[in-house]
């Protein structure tokens, strides 16, 4: 209404807006009819006419897209003055503003004021990407808070698979989604991507925004599925060992990155994709080192951190093979998904003699003892020793391959499990299995926690549970888009 866009918007008692013009308050001043609001119970917000004067809004730069404030608003309140006021406003509570009048849930709802409310609230605290199952056997992807709260969920049209003998060609069976479950990447981006548990090497990526999915090519390269016709392998002889999932930071392109086991060689292809397009695999060069191969705390080894996946290097097996230290303990592999090229990181120095100057049966126990993890934009390698204590090492300078010892954390909190996430405000997220459920599983899957930990007074919060501990994924899409 008219009269109600007159007024300056105050969320709580803080001001979610700067006050209208002059000219526009005198106009709210002289009228004589009484704001009349029907809105939502659960939001109320309170109305001032007279006497505050707050600072005018900042310009927006004229490179930052916007909608054009015509097409959704009318009424005294100055059209870009509504706009500043709605995009300062939180998106949880945004949401429950649409409920207003329909030009604001239209206007809340275009994507380009999405963009534009995203690049104001950076350090909004993200979502979370898990797969469900209901109790009708209905499996999907749902975007969560941190506290558990269920924003949306997106049923998955699930799959039927008839089994075939390689060698006879005969149907042995059937197989459906019914009996499995999603277990989705780790992965940090406005897309999902899963897979199911018993098709473990193809993959779906899922847009939450518009529900709409695209399944990866299944199958190898062309290049790489003519090399095994010519060596005389059947492709159901090979096992995908990783795939990796992340953006481009210069052109925004989303890339796979996909490494599969063939006898005893390793090869890689990488596939350009977005929410639309589903792309096709190209054969890429192998790693020129060994990375870690072992089931057991696999998803732990890999992470992806600004367009570049890194892997631990598998240091241990080699020293086994040979007796010789050819891969220094905590190394890690790169690839840039910019340009497709492998490169090797040395770990912290400090974790490179820890077993010279340590009383510990050997590098295989190392290496149980090392993960990575993406915290706050940085490659973090994370030594657990003996769930006694925990070391954070992050990576500060990439070419020079400098790594800064930022937490050591005590003994309960190495107990938590592996960190997930890190917030603005200093507090860690651990992921962690709830080991009288899923311990047989190996660590890949079982129910579990998320723990969030203050470093900084050394407190926790209550954790929350999870039916899947490690098929987890960090949503950056906006709550606004959903």
């Amino acid at each position: 209404p008219a009269p109600f866009l007159s007024a300056l918007l105050l969320y709580g008692d803080r001001p979610a807006a700067r006050l209208l013009t002059a000219s526009a308050l005198g106009k709210a001043k002289s009228s004589s009819a009484q704001p009349h609001l029907n809105l939502s119970p659960i939001w109320r917000p309170r109305l001032l006419t007279d006497g505050i004067c707050l600072p005018q809004p900042t310009a927006m730069s004229s490179s930052e897209p916007r909608p054009r404030p015509a097409a959704f608003f009318s009424g005294d309140l100055p059209e870009d003055a509504l706009y500043e006021v709605l995009l300062r406003i939180p998106a949880k509570e945004l949401c429950r503003l649409r409920a207003v009048c329909p030009s604001w849930r239209a206007l809340t709802s275009d994507p380009l004021f999405v963009v534009a409310h995203m690049s104001r609230h950076r350090t909004a605290p993200p979502l979370l990407a898990m797969g469900y199952r209901d109790d009708s056997g209905v499996n999907g992807v749902e975007i969560s808070d941190l506290s558990g709260n269920v924003v949306k969920r997106i049923p998955s049209a699930g799959y039927e698979i008839v089994l075939v003998d390689g060698l006879s060609g005969v149907a042995g069976g059937r197989m459906s989604s019914k009996d499995d479950t999603i277990r989705v990447a780790r992965t940090r981006l406005d897309l999902v991507c899963f897979n199911w548990r018993f098709c473990s090497g193809d993959f779906w990526v899922l847009n939450p925004a518009t529900g709409d999915t695209i399944t990866l090519p299944m199958g190898f390269s062309e290049e790489l599925a003519h090399e095994l016709e010519v060596e005389g392998i059947k492709e159901w002889c090979c096992g995908v060992e990783w795939c990796a999932f992340g953006q481009v930071s210069s052109t925004r392109e989303y890339k796979a990155l996909r490494v599969s086991d063939i006898g005893d060689r390793k090869v890689c292809e990488v596939i350009t994709f977005d929410a639309t397009n589903h792309g096709r695999w190209r054969k890429q060069d192998p790693p020129s080192a060994h990375i870690f191969a072992s089931l057991k705390m696999r998803s732990l080894k890999c992470v992806v951190v600004d367009g570049v996946v890194y892997f631990l290097l598998d240091f241990c097996s080699t020293y086994c093979e040979t007796g010789v230290m050819t891969i220094e303990p905590g190394s890690v592999a790169s690839f840039n998904l910019e340009t497709e090229e492998w490169g090797v990181l040395h770990g912290p120095e400090q974790v490179q003699g820890f077993v010279q100057e340590n009383d510990i049966s050997g590098y295989s126990e190392l290496e149980l003892q090392l993960s990575l993890a993406e915290l706050n934009g940085c490659l973090v390698m994370v030594h657990n020793i003996h769930k006694v204590s925990m070391d954070l090492w992050f990576l500060t300078d990439f070419e020079k391959g400098t790594w800064c010892k930022k937490y050591s954390m005590p003994s309960h909190v190495a107990r938590f499990g592996n960190p997930f996430l890190m917030l603005d405000d200093g507090r860690i997220f651990f992921n962690r299995l709830d080991y009288g459920q899923g311990f047989f599983s190996a660590g890949e899957h079982g129910e579990g926690f998320l723990q969030s930990y203050y470093p900084t007074n050394d407190t926790s919060d209550e954790a929350l549970k999870l039916k899947e501990s490690k098929s987890i994924g960090v949503y950056t899409g906006s709550l606004l888009s959903l």
